[in-house]
């Protein structure tokens, strides 16, 4: 398969990264699946607006002592979605070819839907899902595959290791899956109340022994202070800091991709896609320094 099948062009690159894919260690592409929000719609928007807010920030990352020059990655534009099947699918096709490629996937959504189809690509051992929700129904609003729905769909599948970071948005339904299925919930509280490293600790535990992880970031698990352009906003979220923090201590030679969604940038003058475009860039850059860290 060729990129240009299923990808169009972008008028801005995120972080204005261009080149040839062959040559680049990270391939990003945006997917803007709005089909099945339950709340506030417009994701299809973030990949753009998060494009163009990291434009104007500087490429130095304090946190990590990187810069432009040491990040090999290339922007190849956004997936051609029709319906939620055909959406999920055309991503999975697109993650199919990155991974053949030997490259780390970055997605930008889009609803969080979008993550199905990386992970029928990836199959990974264990994911990382940072949310204020659990998306471990099975069904809402007599839908199976939605926004709500996509995580219990891929366990179901798959039965990865499942880690849900921030959560306080919850039913009794998921909450009765995740404790059958041995799923690890880490709510914000949590984080709040016992600190990174602590909860750093469980989250290792949890993920000890797999050989590879898939990294999903919904920006809701974000207190909505700091980020309230989301389709979901919940109250008492984590702190940009926070979510960094914890990304840092996870992250390692085993990611094999991530992504960050469920931006709706009409719902604020802009702070929101600032955080994400933020918040993917130093994330890029705690993969880099990570593989640096642990050479192949």
């Amino acid at each position: 398969m060729k990129f240009d099948e299923l990808l169009k062009p972008v008028p801005e690159l995120f972080f204005e990264k261009s080149g040839k894919p062959e040559d680049a260690d990270y391939l990003l592409f945006g997917a803007l699946l709005d089909r099945t929000a339950s709340y506030r719609s417009g994701s299809r928007f973030a990949p753009n607006a998060i494009r163009e807010a990291s434009q104007y920030m500087e490429s130095y990352s304090v946190r990590t002592g990187l810069d432009w020059d040491d990040l090999s990655l290339v922007d190849i534009g956004d997936i051609e979605v029709g319906d939620v099947e055909a959406a999920v699918e055309n991503i999975r096709r697109v993650v199919e070819e990155i991974k053949r490629m030997g490259k780390l996937s970055v997605m930008l959504g889009g609803e969080h839907t979008i993550t199905l189809g990386a992970l029928r690509a990836f199959r990974p051992g264990a994911v990382v899902v940072f949310d204020a929700h659990l998306d471990i129904r099975d069904t809402l609003f007599e839908e199976r595959l939605c926004h709500a729905t996509y995580l219990r769909r891929a366990h179901e599948e798959q039965g990865f290791k499942l880690v849900i970071v921030a959560a306080r948005a919850l039913s009794a339904e998921e909450i009765e899956y995740a404790e059958e299925k041995g799923v690890t919930v880490v709510t914000a509280q949590d984080v709040k109340r016992f600190g990174v490293e602590p909860v750093l600790g469980m989250i290792r535990d949890a993920l000890e022994g797999v050989e590879s992880i898939y990294l999903s970031i919904d920006m809701d698990a974000v207190d909505p202070a700091e980020a309230p352009a989301v389709g979901n906003p919940s109250p008492e979220g984590i702190t940009v800091t926070q979510l960094l923090d914890l990304t840092d201590g996870i992250v390692d030679k085993r990611l094999v991709g991530f992504d960050l969604n469920e931006v709706s940038p009409s719902y604020d003058s802009g702070l929101t896609a600032i955080q994400a475009a933020y918040i993917v860039l130093e994330t890029l850059y705690l993969v880099e320094k990570a593989r640096l860290r642990s050479p192949s």
